[in-house]
């Protein structure tokens, strides 16, 4: 009787043991379903016809340096499933692209056809102002079997991809040819490559509200049931080519004189051609040469920081 009592005593001791280390093996950082309010901030990039031709060339030059633009927004995001959820969010932010980071290598270069070159003597400058609406899905691949090891690591890797809407506005930088002062202008008005107006092959007139495709990668720290901590980079694919106000050709400056206002006409021949800046005061382009390439569409990017707080829990969720 007295073995048996004994016996009994150490399965419970065991057993009163074991929950504790069940707990613990219980996967902690698998985030259960329910909402999470986040905010992103982080660096914006412009690409397009403005500014230099590669990443390397980009974040290489200490020019761009000098003058870094950002992005920041708030996101309501819904877990579905450990792998995957819902984000919906809203952002503001400023890109910024200049042909004169392209001075270093046009510099080297002795062809007055290169790439670099035609870049730098263009020496165009765009600021463009986003509010940007969109609606994405996260895609967290090790966590699809909540049972694995990789499932319960704090460390996440992640997709991103959706649909986005975004208004801009794009600003070109005038050059007073007598006094050199400067100031932003907004191009929209300006009609800069005569987009809207009636003549041959004239370009279309671009809106400013358009849609886009953002394609995205990141990195999740799951501090805790409640706070997350990440670091993404998110491309936007763009529908339009003025993004920076540059797509097509040079136009003749007497159409600002029929379309324009005296006052506006003299800032669309300033801004949309400075080349003068470069090689000589008096230089003009003749009307159709290359401005832009309005075979490649624009683009813009985010590399971000992200905080998100998970609103609710629920004890037990439906996978386990």
């Amino acid at each position: 009787m007295r073995n048996r009592m004994l016996r009994s005593i150490l399965v419970l001791c065991i057993s009163a043991a074991a929950l504790p280390a069940a707990k613990a093996q219980s996967p902690e950082y698998i985030e259960p379903p329910g909402f999470s309010l986040g905010t992103t901030f982080g660096l914006a990039d412009m690409w397009g016809d403005v500014g230099t031709k590669t990443i390397v060339d980009h974040y290489g030059n200490d020019k761009y340096w000098r003058k870094p633009h950002f992005m920041g927004g708030l996101f309501l995001r819904y877990t579905v499933h450990p792998c995957f959820s819902i984000r919906m969010g809203t952002s503001y932010g400023t890109v910024f692209a200049d042909d004169r980071w392209n001075e270093h290598n046009a510099n080297k270069t002795t062809d007055v056809n290169d790439d670099a070159y035609q870049r730098y003597v263009r020496n165009q400058i765009a600021k463009t102002n986003i509010w940007e609406g969109n609606l994405m899905f996260e895609f967290s691949p090790f966590r699809m079997g909540v049972n694995s090891k990789l499932a319960h690591k704090r460390w996440q890797p992640y997709l991103l991809a959706g649909i986005a809407a975004y208004h801009f506005r794009t600003m070109g930088e005038y050059r007073d040819r007598v006094t050199d002062q400067k100031k932003w202008v907004d191009l929209y008005d300006l009609h800069l490559e005569g987009d809207g107006w009636d003549f041959p092959d004239a370009p279309k007139k671009y809106k400013q509200w358009q849609m886009a495709v953002p394609l995205g990668v990141g990195v999740r720290w799951d501090i805790g049931y409640h706070l997350g901590f990440g670091v993404e980079y998110l491309y936007r694919y763009c529908f339009t080519d003025y993004l920076d106000g540059v797509s097509d050709k040079y136009i003749d400056p007497s159409l600002y004189d029929q379309h324009l206002s005296p006052q506006d006409a003299d800032i669309a021949k300033n801004v949309s051609d400075r080349t003068w800046i470069i090689v000589d005061p008096n230089y003009k382009h003749t009307p159709g040469d290359k401005r832009g390439n309005k075979a490649v569409n624009d683009g813009y990017s985010t590399i971000s920081f992200t905080f998100f707080y998970k609103l609710r829990r629920r004890s037990n969720p439906w996978w386990h």
